[in-house]
């Protein structure tokens, strides 16, 4: 697929300097050093000026408070580039342009009672779809994907190969799941009786709100009774964890490697970062930031909009504290070295 140019210009309302004096066709997108001339790019980092007055590219994006002189390219002024390159993007590479045409394909399985319309809706091969099923308008099933019995699916989601969503979850509008995440599979319960851990039956099941997506590999285990729930608007990167009855508020970021243990609460504009790890039934304040490799055993406070609370470590801690304490071990040999010295100076008194 390609754009024109002018096309990119007038959709996104933007000023361009040096324009071009001839018909553009954008073909594809890359950074500014590897670019070439039928490619667009975006600046929005001082620390890649160089590689914007020597690129190759069609055009570049860049803020409308840009002001340094580039005259060999031309330069659509935005409010933001990366949002403007990412606006671009959707056009340039639309899922829809991909493999699957609305419809659905022979080989997919649709049970009886199961609400969807050929029309708008695109079925892969092999996809199996569960009784009492509804699928919303505008959605992808891609190959490989199993949605189970008596499911509700809003409108205009994307489901990539080999996702399995399992019986009576919930799943919002625009919500997109990525390859082999399984959603509402079985919470990690066992009672030890004396002799075997016998398992305990999880009868629940998941919400996952609007405009969420899940990476690759995820797993949400559904309530052992009652709902695990996503609020709208988080976001999982690839091989996150989400236990039993977890309750998750909106606009969470979860980075790779995290795991969540049963019947947390975490509240909203929460980021964990990555190989975050976060004990059972304990609760995440509002606005905090764990970052990378912290470990909560214990609940900790949430901060205020625009002014987060981080924490780090194991266990969790400010993280202000945790650097200092991280800090003093280093100090050690400085402190034994000066110790054994007035140690020295009173044994020759």
């Amino acid at each position: 697929m390609q754009i024109k140019l002018c096309d990119i210009i007038d959709k996104l309302g933007a000023e361009v300097i040096n324009p071009a004096q001839e018909e553009i066709r954008i073909k594809g997108l890359a950074s500014l050093s590897e670019a070439g001339p039928d490619e667009l790019s975006f600046y929005h980092d001082g620390r890649y000026l160089d590689d914007l007055k020597s690129t190759n590219a069609a055009a570049v994006l860049v803020s409308s408070e840009f002001d340094e002189e580039v005259i060999h390219v031309p330069l659509i002024k935005v409010k933001s580039p990366s949002i403007a390159f990412n606006e671009v993007a959707k056009d340039l590479y639309s899922k829809e342009s991909g493999a699957y045409d609305k419809g659905i394909h022979p080989s997919a399985v649709i049970a009886e009672n199961v609400r969807i319309d050929p029309a708008t809706v695109s079925v892969g091969p092999n996809a199996v779809i569960g009784a009492g099923t509804t699928i919303g308008e505008g959605t992808t099933i891609s190959a490989g994907v199993i949605i189970g019995s008596d499911v509700e699916v809003g409108e205009n989601g994307y489901f990539y190969p080999n996702v399995v969503v399992y019986d009576r979850s919930r799943i919002g509008k625009r919500v997109i799941v990525h390859g082999g995440s399984i959603i509402g599979s079985d919470g990690f319960g066992f009672e030890f009786d004396g002799s075997v851990h016998q398992k305990i039956e999880h009868f629940g099941y998941v919400i996952i709100e609007d405009d969420v997506e899940i990476g690759a590999n995820c797993t949400i285990d559904r309530g052992r009774f009652g709902k695990t729930l996503i609020g709208r608007g988080s976001k999982f990167d690839n091989l996150v964890q989400v236990g039993h009855n977890v309750i998750i508020g909106k606009n969470c970021i979860f980075v790779a490697d995290t795991a969540i243990g049963g019947s947390c609460k975490i509240g909203d504009n929460v980021t964990m970062a990555a190989q975050v790890g976060v004990a059972g039934h304990i609760e995440i304040g509002s606005n905090t930031v764990l970052v990378a490799r912290t470990g909560a055993t214990k609940s900790l406070a949430g901060g205020e909009p625009g002014k987060p609370a981080f924490y780090s470590g194991f266990p969790a801690g400010p993280i202000e504290r945790v650097r200092k304490e991280m800090v003093f071990p280093r100090r050690l040999p400085n402190i034994l070295s000066r110790l054994k010295s007035i140690e020295d100076q009173l044994s020759a008194e």
